[in-house]
């Protein structure tokens, strides 16, 4: 299968780079094709280019409850013709995307998220995955509070999204 994995993150060195590592490591020793686009380095990947992935994967910190700036921009830039605009959603690029998956990092608690209605969430799963191919669910990988993890925590988090991953492609 061909993933696609969207990571935003301005740091080289960060528990979000060793989340893309993980997911990129996992994706390729189980045989998958994989291209990486770091959208706060430069890169950018237009709809067009995800067409043909069965996968889809998105590794970011969640700011102010939702996605950061350079993900929202790759959303609305890339996808709100079919979002938003006149297009059919079954024209989509993400046509061929049977595994939406997002993985991603909140200072707050759960429970201040869910208080703020967790937007970012809602906007894949709402959107997002509804451009995706038919019976697409989003799979939310996250972990909450993470200022208030210890390293035993987070990097059982790290191992927890490579397993949840690796269960995506069986």
């Amino acid at each position: 299968m061909r993933f696609v994995v969207l990571h935003a993150h301005p740091q080289q060195e960060c528990l979000n780079v060793a989340l893309r590592d993980r997911v990129v490591e996992t994706l390729e020793r189980a045989g998958h094709g994989v291209e990486l686009v770091r959208l706060t380095q430069g890169e950018w990947i237009d709809g067009d280019a995800v067409a043909g992935a069965e996968g889809l994967v998105l590794v970011y910190p969640t700011w102010w409850g939702g996605l950061p700036a350079p993900m929202l921009s790759w959303v609305q830039s890339e996808l709100a013709t079919w979002i938003d605009g006149p297009a059919d959603p079954a024209s989509s690029p993400l046509r061929t995307v049977r595994h939406l998956m997002a993985i991603t990092t909140h200072g707050s608690p759960s429970r201040v998220n869910r208080l703020q209605g967790e937007p970012g969430r809602h906007l894949l799963r709402r959107s997002v995955a509804r451009l995706c191919a038919p019976g697409t669910r989003l799979r939310w990988v996250a972990l909450y509070g993470v200022d208030q993890r210890s390293p035993a925590e987070i990097s059982a988090f790290v191992d927890r999204a490579g397993s949840e991953l690796a269960a995506v492609g069986t």
